[in-house]
């Protein structure tokens, strides 16, 4: 083959689906605060779902909000997705994998992939070990340890709501990254799977007052509170995508330019640009992409060239924060610069290469039966070269 197509789905819960359809759970039971789907809207949304990834057509296929457990994501892609393969840690337990939750992330590949180039998942205590080395004092290492390090957060007493000061506390990865490593002509190409925690917290955004001003709205206590919980979250999934760069830059201090893909669902919580105003916290992409002062190490974006009309993945209207746009880029795929025109990976990324799949997704959409949802998230594909000329 002379390339790829990569794309990266949020299956918004498709394990509810496909347990109803499967007889694991019954249609319409309760899980927390989720009703599963009755047995008509499982099966719609599994059919949805297997036309869509047919009409997409990625060579590889990173899946969020997928399913929780090696043997029954094996069963869905063997029942469902039978021209792909996935990509397990063969016979490991499901602690291998680190993720918390109902909601795993999972790579499939087309048969040529798996096999001529061999790929497999990058073991986690080899991730560990590199982001540790990132920190240089001797009192950070001991302090990032099995994956856990220390970020302070705003403390909420349990009995009185009140929002108190900062306190040192220990954080790892919910959803621990996945790597999927390829074998191309002798170069290692990676693809780091992410899906950063939900921007939900819980509960929900207090309602304003009719005709309450911003000013007085924010001072109300009930609306304090859920901003401490905000900065929690948010402070949580900085992170954790810190630790993300942390890796990439590791494999920047083996080699001069490694090919590497960053691609997933990167939820940056409630109120994003009210908390990146007022309270300083970063843009979760800006974080992973690296400072632009160290050029050959900042990852290009597959949707640079795209247009702001189509640059979107899911329709979130921000309570907390109403003037946003409610149409919002979650979902990205970026890559090292070795994989530019400027780079010496067997790959290239071409310019005008990426896309969010609006048209397929729309299609396959409304072909369904009314109230059954594929996902409210859209897929994100770019193209993939090899490079005709190897400098």
């Amino acid at each position: 083959m002379g390339g790829f197509k990569l794309t990266t789905w949020n299956m918004e819960w498709l394990v509810d689906a496909f347990r109803v359809a499967t007889g694991a759970v019954p249609p319409g039971s309760r899980k927390g605060n989720r009703r599963m789907p009755s047995a008509a809207q499982a099966q719609a949304k599994l059919d949805g779902v297997v036309q869509e990834i047919r009409l997409i057509d990625p060579d590889i296929l990173l899946l969020t909000e997928a399913i929780p457990d090696p043997d029954e994501m094996g069963e869905f892609v063997n029942t469902y997705l039978k021209a792909y393969r996935l990509i397990d840690r063969a016979g490991e337990a499901r602690d291998a994998y680190d993720i918390k939750g109902d909601q795993w992330m999972w790579f499939l590949t087309k048969p040529e992939i798996k096999e001529k180039r061999k790929a497999h998942l990058l073991d986690n205590t080899t991730w560990r070990a590199y982001t540790k080395k990132i920190y240089t004092s001797q009192t950070a290492r001991r302090q990032h340890r099995d994956g856990y390090w220390w970020i302070s957060l705003p403390q909420i007493d349990k009995t009185s709501g009140q929002v108190g000061a900062n306190q040192l506390k220990p954080h790892s990865h919910h959803r621990h990254p996945q790597v999927l490593v390829a074998d191309w002509d002798g170069s290692r190409i990676e693809f780091i799977g992410v899906h950063l925690k939900s921007k939900f917290i819980g509960e929900r955004v207090p309602a304003r007052k009719s005709a309450e001003k911003d000013k007085d709205y924010y001072a109300r206590d009930d609306v304090r509170r859920y901003m401490a919980k905000a900065v929690q979250a948010r402070a949580k999934l900085t992170t954790e995508a810190t630790d993300v760069r942390h890796y990439i830059e590791q494999r920047f201090a083996q080699e001069p330019l490694p090919s590497i893909f960053l691609l997933g669902d990167l939820n940056d919580g409630p109120g994003k640009e009210l908390l990146e105003r007022e309270y300083m916290l970063h843009d979760l992409i800006g974080n992973l992409q690296g400072d632009v002062f160290f050029a050959r190490q900042f990852l290009s974006h597959a949707l640079f060239d795209s247009s702001d009309r189509f640059r979107w993945t899911v329709e979130f209207r921000d309570e907390l924060d109403p003037s946003r746009r409610p149409f919002i880029l979650l979902d990205h795929i970026v890559f090292t610069e070795a994989l530019t025109r400027r780079g010496k990976s067997p790959l290239i990324v071409h310019p005008g290469m990426g896309k969010v799949e609006h048209e397929i997704h729309d299609r396959v959409a409304s072909m369904l039966p009314p109230k059954t949802c594929i996902s409210d998230h859209r897929p994100v594909s770019v193209v993939v070269s090899e490079r005709s000329e190897r400098i």
